[in-house]
């Protein structure tokens, strides 16, 4: 089972991929207004995330995630409901 630690520490990883490499990311950092992501940033972050993960997050979930936290417990939530083990 994937645990949250393990989860925020990969979101955070990918994240930087996506944002000035020298800024810290913190779980509470809002994605758009803090990280500077705009739609299309996004929308590469959470393709991303899909493929690290294995898993396919759902609009209705999308549409709640705002911070580098919400990204991670939605991870948790998907990756126990879909049965998934820890990311590849």
């Amino acid at each position: 089972m994937t645990t949250y630690d393990e989860t925020l520490k990969v979101t955070t990883e990918i994240l930087k991929k996506h944002v000035d490499a020298d800024r810290a990311i913190r779980p509470n950092d809002h994605i758009q207004n803090d990280l500077g992501l705009d739609s299309l940033g996004v929308m590469e972050l959470v393709a991303d995330i899909e493929d690290r993960f294995s898993v396919t997050i759902p609009n209705d979930v999308l549409s709640d995630i705002a911070t580098v936290d919400d990204v991670a417990k939605a991870l948790v939530k998907l990756a126990a409901e879909q049965g998934s083990s820890t990311p590849s």
